[in-house]
C-alpha cells in the first residue's frame, strides 16, 4: 500500500484493479460510461490529450477533470467546479456486518438507483455495482433503507462510496454501521480504506468525527467538450 496511489486514485484504479473497465486513448482513460463517470488524465494536458478526451467523450459530451493544471482550449465550456476532499480511513474502526445487513446484487440496482436519486450521495450508474461489494439494510416491509459500497481501487486502497440513508430512516446509525461493515470487508482482503466527499458536504464533519483524516483537497471540474 502506498500513499502515492491516493495522489491520483482515478488513474491508479484505471491502470490497475479496474483496468477491465477502462477505455483508453493516448494518456486519457475513462471508466465505461455505464460503470462510472470518472476520467483519468495527467495534470498538465497537451493538445493531443484534449483531443483524446474529445474522442472518448464524444462531441458535446462532458468530462470531469481532477486537479487540472492546463488551460482549456478554445471551444471547451467549464460547467461546474467544486472542492473534492479525499479522506484517509486508516484510523477508522471497522466492524463485521450485523445480521440485518444484506449483500446487494444486480437485481437490486433499480431500487439502489431510486435510493440514490432520493439522497444524492454521488453518481450511481447501471453497472456501478460491478466496481465492488455493495451492502444494505432493509425495513420490515423489505424496502431498501440504506446502502454503502466500494468504488475506486488505487493500489493498496479501496474507496467507500454511495453511502446513503432514506430520509425516513435517518438517525438510526445505519450509515455508520454500513461504513464499518464495508471497511471490514476491504481490510479482510488486505486493502486500506478511503473515501471522497465534496468540500461543502455536511458529511465532512461526520467522517472527521469517525476517525477519517483529510488527505487532500483538489478541484473537480465538469467541462463540456466542443460539439
Amino acid at each position: 500500500m502506498t500513499e502515492s496511489s491516493l495522489a491520483d486514485p482515478i488513474r491508479s484504479s484505471l491502470a490497475g484493479a479496474h483496468a477491465r473497465f477502462a477505455i483508453t486513448r493516448g494518456r486519457i482513460s475513462r471508466y465505461h460510461p455505464e460503470v462510472s463517470v470518472f476520467y483519468g488524465h495527467p495534470r498538465e494536458l497537451t493538445a493531443d490529450d484534449y483531443g483524446d478526451a474529445v474522442a472518448l467523450a464524444g462531441p458535446g459530451g462532458t468530462v470531469g477533470f481532477r486537479d487540472r493544471a492546463s488551460r482549456l482550449p478554445g471551444g471547451w465550456e467549464s460547467l461546474e467546479t467544486f472542492g473534492l476532499i479525499l479522506f484517509d480511513g486508516t484510523a477508522f474502526e471497522a466492524e463485521p456486518a450485523g445480521d440485518d445487513v444484506v449483500t446487494l446484487t444486480s437485481a437490486d440496482v433499480p431500487e439502489m438507483t431510486a435510493l440514490v436519486r432520493r439522497t444524492d450521495p454521488g453518481p450511481f450508474l447501471p453497472r456501478t455495482i460491478e466496481l465492488g461489494t455493495y451492502i444494505g439494510i432493509r425495513g420490515v416491509d423489505g424496502a431498501l433503507l440504506a446502502m454503502a459500497g466500494e468504488r475506486m481501487r488505487p493500489d493498496g486502497w479501496t474507496e467507500i462510496s454511495a453511502v446513503c440513508t432514506a430520509p425516513e430512516a435517518r438517525g438510526r446509525g445505519y450509515a455508520t454501521r454500513l461504513l464499518r461493515a464495508v471497511a471490514h470487508g476491504i481490510r479482510a482482503r488486505g486493502d486500506e480504506v478511503f473515501l471522497h466527499t465534496g468540500a461543502a458536504n455536511p458529511a465532512r464533519r461526520l467522517y472527521t468525527s469517525l476517525g477519517f483524516t483529510e488527505f487532500s483537497e483538489v478541484p473537480l471540474e465538469l467541462v463540456r467538450v466542443p460539439r
